[in-house]
């Protein structure tokens, strides 16, 4: 089947730009409390909430990915579905059981706007291809609608009702996985789907930098912020050198390691950088920072390196590179708890253990 050629629009980057803002808002719930940690509830509604966000930007994406929107209707409903994503940024709130009202009630409209695209391409086409895979998504995206506004609804206890909405969201966010069949048969435009990941990546490390902005004052520049920016720099050198030497754009594919791998890359991003920036103010304990900086690195690395690897430009055997991989992560690991109260050696390690990691890939990429 012949795929839709066509680049990144205007219309898509500023789509996405009020995506990076919410996205950089989550960041907002990870507060660091009297014994200088993170509650288990507020990184488990880390990962809910850059789930929601990732889920609906995705399909939004994939639409526009394989049906373009170079029409007065679907740029109509961009603008539509920027407003409630604002809405449902603006939702985000420590104590999210204040919020559930209008986040859920926003998530859902958002759904059935997406739902509606695909209705309406399924309608206007007499490929039959088109016609299964819209009417499927349509329907996914319904019915997690449907169940978002259930939810919103006041029935029963506020942790039955938050539990049903985040299942619905899940199974929204990983169906297209069931759906891999449908999906092959009509492959995505993957060069535009790179880029588009590429590009909002880039608008996250942007926020990434605005991190380290604030570990600065004025008249007083710390070590620590330096060795931050310079994590912040090797992370993005690490990503975009995969991106640009180690996938092949021109793949015939469906294109869903790329799209899930990113949810954990975007975890992985957003995570790290919270830390650091706690680390570097002090105001978290080391070892606990240590620990939830590896986490936060094997899903940044992990993710990047699947695309590598799960795209190759070349027949190539990653194997020994990963074996090899997972020993220097361990031994950095040995070392950071080593160094863990020790902030300068500590960061000069992180930095140090990244940099010698993208020389290995770039050796893999020659």
């Amino acid at each position: 089947m012949q795929v839709l050629k066509k680049e990144v629009s205007e219309f898509e980057l500023f789509y996405d730009l009020i995506f990076a803002y919410a996205i950089s808002r989550i960041a907002s719930i990870l507060f660091v409390g009297a014994n200088q940690l993170f509650s288990f509830q507020s990184l488990g509604e880390f990962l809910m909430l850059t789930l929601v966000f990732w889920t609906i930007w995705t399909y939004q994406t994939v639409f526009a990915n394989r049906f373009s929107i170079k029409n007065k209707i679907s740029a109509l409903f961009l603008f539509f579905d920027m407003f409630w994503v604002i809405v449902l940024a603006q939702s985000i709130n420590v104590d999210f059981e204040k919020t559930h009202f209008t986040f859920a009630g926003a998530t859902s409209i958002l759904f059935f706007s997406i739902a509606l695209q695909y209705y309406l391409k399924m309608k206007s086409t007499e490929d039959l291809v088109v016609k299964k895979l819209c009417y499927q998504l349509a329907i996914v995206l319904c019915a997690s609608g449907l169940i978002g506004f259930i939810t919103i609804l006041p029935w029963g206890a506020y942790a039955i009702r938050f539990s049903l909405y985040a299942f619905s969201i899940f199974i929204t966010a990983f169906f297209p996985i069931v759906m891999k069949k449908a999906l092959e048969d009509f492959p995505t435009n993957f060069g535009h789907l790179t880029e588009r990941y590429s590009l909002f990546t880039l608008l996250l490390f942007g926020e990434a930098v605005i991190a380290v902005a604030s570990t600065i004052v004025f008249n007083k520049i710390s070590i620590g912020s330096v060795l931050f920016f310079l994590f912040v720099v090797v992370m993005f050198l690490f990503y975009n050198a995969v991106y640009k030497s180690g996938i092949d754009r021109q793949k015939s594919t469906a294109g869903l390691v790329l799209i899930h791998s990113h949810y954990f890359i975007f975890v992985g991003l957003g995570l790290s950088i919270v830390l650091y920036e706690n680390y570097v103010n002090g105001e978290i304990q080391p070892l606990f920072f240590s620990l939830c900086l590896a986490i936060s690195l094997v899903c940044f690395l992990g993710g990047t390196l699947a695309n590598m690897i799960i795209y190759s430009k070349r027949e190539h055997n990653y194997l020994p590179f990963i074996s090899k991989s997972v020993l220097y992560f361990a031994a950095w690991v040995v070392v950071s708890l080593l160094l863990k109260d020790f902030m300068i050696p500590f960061l000069v390690a992180n930095s140090t253990f990244l940099l010698f990691l993208l020389y290995k890939v770039k050796q893999e990429l020659v």
